[in-house]
């Protein structure tokens, strides 16, 4: 046999091979409409595992009753062990139902005798263990029977329903909800009736929305539609809630709507087996004629709604080359070597190289300025020299605009040891990391918070620790003056008595007089040197003072006297500010409650009351009235702030 026909035949052999497979795929393949119908959801919701390996689960099955015994489960593909099963109303498992009924103006009528009849036999039908609370959304919601097993309560409260005002559906839920959400203990499930959706302002859909998942009740709606109406709001929570939606369009439908539903929440097992769970989580399967449902055991808790099936995380998976110890290490090298190029390209941006003109004229520049730059430079914090160039940026930049010399005396005032170059530098700096993190954590409205806090703060506290330093310095004046004063009696030179005073006071004013002191023995004039000192602590006493001092030293006369008068003087003007500060004492706390009161009742109905307050942050109006009240508040505070705040 030739080659040729060799290859003709094994692939004729493959051919025939591979149509047969195909005919036998086919042929065992039942066409789609001889398949068997899918089964049913068998909706698990509830999984109590806060007694292992005592497992109890409750599942639904909808319109459809079932044989308890007829169930079976598995866990981990395994048969449960010691599986028990039964009817709620069989173990009298405590079950939460709210009834959210609509009681607005359109209800009235023929529409809510309706209502009424049918809730009276949806509450004769419910189960022995079965809590039922009544709740009536009008114009605002109202809880008009909180949780009980009592029939004749509840029929009382079917009642009592009265129609008035416009629907508050999604304040209506939310109140419903809390109910439920106060209750943890109870199954808990939820029937809305209406025939209209949302007018009111009291409460927002994502409002409602996320307190109806929060409940993690099933739902059911009821929508009535005796004449045409919208409830596509109604229909909406229903498939939420996983309980559904039904119309109705007279009284037998609103009587069969309710039935069915009853029936629906009657058809609800238990069962109950002994785990054979170790560690870990478990799959569990259950079965029934027609149904099937699935859940995850997690050990050691209640698991309801969405939580007895939690979705799986999807992690997104680096290529192959990246995964693993060394792929995690090869990225955090490469992006930190792209955040590195990324903030020495913006550096090389702002810090650029001085042009050889620019080179050939630093020789000839300012002597004073120079020396500055270049002692703010070399006297970083951080001995770096990207960070010595950003810093003799800054200082160059704010040497410029006249701003170097304004922080240099606020830091001088608050005594703090830092150069005004680098408390620019980092200043800016971490506005600029802390608002870029925000963007990127939180979003542009945390952002725009954290450049506000950046930008305010740091001076806020730098201005608050000159205040409180400049305070101790005024209060320590007369005392330093008197102490003065006594050394020039008992012999002192001007001189000798300022150092003396030096080491017998305290801070702040022995470090400024150490430093007058330093700033005398260095050659300067004493009279120079506390003058610098007033300008720096920018304190009018201590100017007067110094200025009385400087005129007695030119015309003559007693010095020490002249001191004594200055201290008694700030004494007396120190009493009066005293005085003055109690007289004002009682309109700058009016200043103060007045203040505080409006933010702080706000606090309080947001917290007892929120769907009351809400209203001011949602409502075009109220958004304007909390405007108007928030700019007459703080105009109203400086107004009283000005008038208490007398100079003396």
């Amino acid at each position: 046999m030739s080659l040729a026909r060799t290859y003709r035949v094994l692939a004729g052999s493959v051919g025939a091979t591979l149509a047969l497979l195909s005919a036998a795929a086919l042929l065992g393949t039942p066409p789609a409409g001889a398949q068997g119908a899918p089964p049913k959801e068998l909706v698990v919701r509830r999984i109590d595992s806060s007694k292992m390996p005592a497992v109890t689960v409750v599942v639904s099955s909808g319109a459809a009753r079932l044989d308890p015994q007829s169930i079976t489960l598995t866990e981990n593909g395994r048969p449960a062990n010691n599986l028990r099963a039964g009817t709620l109303s069989g173990v009298k498992l405590p079950i939460g139902t709210v009834l959210a009924v609509d009681t607005s103006s359109s209800m009235s009528g023929a529409k809510i005798s309706a209502v009424q009849s049918a809730l009276k036999s949806f509450i004769a039908g419910k189960a022995a263990g079965e809590q039922m609370a009544v709740v009536a959304y009008g114009s605002t919601p109202r809880v008009v029977q909180d949780f009980t097993g009592d029939p004749a309560r509840l029929l009382g409260a079917v009642n009592r329903l009265d129609i008035a005002g416009t629907p508050s559906l999604y304040a209506g839920i939310r109140t419903a909800s809390n109910l439920l959400i106060s209750r943890p203990d109870l199954l808990p499930q939820m029937v809305i009736v209406g025939d209209s959706g949302n007018a009111g302002q009291l409460a927002t859909l994502d409002g409602a929305t996320g307190d109806l998942l929060a409940s993690k009740a099933v739902t059911y709606a009821v929508g009535l539609k005796f004449v045409p109406a919208d409830t596509a709001g109604l229909a909406r929570f229903g498939q939420m809630g996983r309980g559904g939606y039904r119309e109705a369009t007279d009284v037998a439908g609103t009587a069969q709507a309710f039935a069915g539903i009853r029936q629906e929440l009657n058809n609800q097992y238990e069962l109950a087996f002994d785990s054979r769970l170790v560690k870990g989580t478990a799959d569990l399967v259950i079965t029934a004629p027609g149904y099937t449902g699935s859940a995850q055991l997690i050990p050691g808790g209640v698991a309801q709604g969405a939580a007895v099936n939690p979705a799986p995380v999807k992690l997104v998976q680096a290529p192959g080359p990246l995964r693993g110890r060394f792929g995690l290490l090869l990225i955090a090298l490469l992006v930190l070597m792209a955040a590195g190029m990324a903030v020495y390209a913006i550096a090389a941006l702002i810090t650029r190289e001085d042009s050889s003109l620019a080179q050939l004229l630093r020789t000839y520049e300012h002597k004073d300025k120079k020396k500055q730059i270049d002692q703010d430079a070399e006297g970083s914090l951080i001995q770096t020299a990207l960070v010595q160039r950003a810093v003799a940026t800054t200082a160059r930049l704010a040497q410029e605009r006249g701003l170097l010399e304004k922080v240099e005396a606020k830091l001088e005032q608050a005594d703090l040891a830092l150069r005004p170059a680098e408390a620019l530098f980092f200043w800016l700096a971490s506005g600029a990391v802390l608002t870029v993190a925000a963007l990127f954590l939180k979003g542009p409205f945390m952002a725009l918070i954290a450049l506000g806090a950046a930008v305010l703060l740091p001076p806020a506290v730098l201005s608050f620790m000159a205040a409180r330093r400049l305070k101790r310095f005024n209060s320590e004046l007369p005392d330093t003056l008197q102490l003065l004063s006594s050394s020039l009696r008992a012999g002192f030179s001007f001189l000798q008595g300022v150092e003396a005073v030096a080491h017998e006071s305290q801070e702040p004013m022995a470090s400024e007089l150490r430093r007058v002191i330093v700033e005398a023995q260095l050659g300067r004039p004493i009279e120079e040197a506390l003058q610098d000192c007033a300008a720096r602590m920018k304190s009018p006493d201590f100017d007067w003072a110094v200025m009385a001092v400087g005129i007695q030293r030119e015309v003559g006369g007693n010095l020490a006297d002249l001191l004594q008068t200055v201290a008694v003087t700030m004494v007396e003007r120190e009493r009066l500010r005293r005085d003055v500060k109690s007289l004002t004492a009682e309109g700058r706390m009016s200043a103060i409650v007045l203040g505080i009161m409006p933010p702080a009742l706000g606090l309080v109905f947001y917290v007892t009351n929120p769907a009351y307050i809400r209203t001011l942050f949602v409502n075009p109006g109220g958004q304007i009235a909390l405007a108007i009240a928030v700019v007459s508040m703080l105009a109203g505070f400086a107004w009283m702030k000005k008038i208490v705040d007398i100079k003396v």
